[in-house]
């Protein structure tokens, strides 16, 4: 029991808090695009963690720069996905994106995006 507390202490502990971000979708859309504020000059960089990949394809991740001549400014990361045809959507899907240096795995800071498939106006919140 102790050794159970401990790992989940230091689960808390390495992980900060997930951040959640929400996405509408069209279904009949072919791809959609999650977009996430990156500063690779720190050394962090985002990954996929999770997503359901039995109706999504990631077919691209790209660090967009700051359009400043500022040293060491941040920019964008953005991760596009595909809609497989012929697929079932469910009603909504969660995906996991972590945000740490490739040398420190075991920390940095995990984002909760959902994405709700819906035939309205796509939209985004954070």
């Amino acid at each position: 029991m102790k050794t159970l507390w401990s790992s989940l202490l230091l689960a808390c502990a390495t992980f900060t808090h997930a951040d959640t971000m929400s996405l509408n979708v069209n279904p009949n859309q072919k791809e959609f695009i999650i977009t996430l504020p990156a500063n690779p000059t720190t050394g962090y960089q985002w990954t996929v963690e999770k997503y359901d990949k039995s109706f999504l394809k990631l077919l691209s991740s790209n660090y967009l720069a700051a359009k400043t001549k500022l040293i060491g400014a941040g920019g964008q990361m953005q991760f596009t996905f595909q809609l497989l045809k012929g697929k079932s959507y469910p009603q909504s899907t969660t995906m996991q994106f972590k945000y740490a240096r490739p040398w420190e795995q075991e920390k940095g800071t995990l984002k909760q995006v959902t994405v709700n498939f819906s035939t309205d106006k796509p939209s985004s919140s954070q």
